[in-house]
């Protein structure tokens, strides 16, 4: 039997959750390069938050991404709070000063795109992440590797090594049927943010969804 760890989900506030069912206004994408590394939303209240990505270490060689949703006064928070990494002395000096320097404060942008619907249906995006050791894979991939993968909650296959349910995401709904997906990419620290029906389609083969006002009510009186 595989191992079960506990879920890991979305980091955020009861307020950043009940945001995203209602009371939004605008957005922007951040981008570095051609990755998405944020997205920027406004409230009708005026609130900026930020919707970046968290890492949990579930077991050594188990890594998991959810989204978290900050607003201003835990982002400058957190910046106040940031302390250069202990890098060893081989890290070459261009890469040390990168990983050394204090990041800006943290801005959000002058200008939004406007929120793309009217009213809409809101639903968290789960999977079950699970790892296989052992697995026959390129011996360059060094020794004992694990393969990394996901199934539908409850569905994990039983060659697992362990597993986690993780809250990849957020999906909007509206009520002509667009969609706007907000999910952790694969590549670490990294987000996707999908229109495209099919790839929508896509990505949630290996997912349940659970309506936000559920997750809320969990979240706030859990079993």
């Amino acid at each position: 039997m595989p191992i079960e760890f506990p879920p890991f989900e979305l980091q955020a506030s009861i307020d950043a959750l009940r945001l995203l069912i209602a009371g939004l206004t605008g957005w922007r994408v951040e981008r570095i390069g051609n990755s998405i590394s944020s997205v920027w939303v406004r409230g009708s209240d005026g609130s900026v938050w930020l919707i970046g990505v968290d890492q949990h270490d579930v077991q050594h060689m188990f890594e998991v991404f959810t989204l978290d949703i900050l607003g201003m006064a835990e982002l400058h928070e957190r910046w106040e709070r940031w302390e250069p990494l202990e890098l060893p002395e081989s890290i070459p000096a261009g890469v040390r000063q990168l990983l050394t320097t204090r990041p800006p404060a943290p801005t959000p942008p002058s200008d939004f795109d406007p929120w793309p619907f009217a009213s809409w249906l809101t639903e968290v995006v789960r999977r079950a992440e699970f790892i296989v050791e052992g697995a026959d894979i390129d011996p360059t991939f060094g020794n004992n590797p694990n393969t990394q993968s996901a199934a539908r909650p409850r569905a994990v296959p039983p060659e697992a090594s362990a597993f986690c349910e993780v809250a990849v995401g957020i999906l909007f709904t509206g009520g002509q049927g667009h969609q706007l997906l907000m999910v952790v990419d694969w590549n670490p620290m990294n987000m996707l943010v999908i229109e495209d029906t099919a790839q929508i389609e896509e990505f949630l083969v290996d997912c349940e969804l659970v309506s936000m006002e559920v997750y809320l009510q969990r979240r706030i009186s859990p079993r």
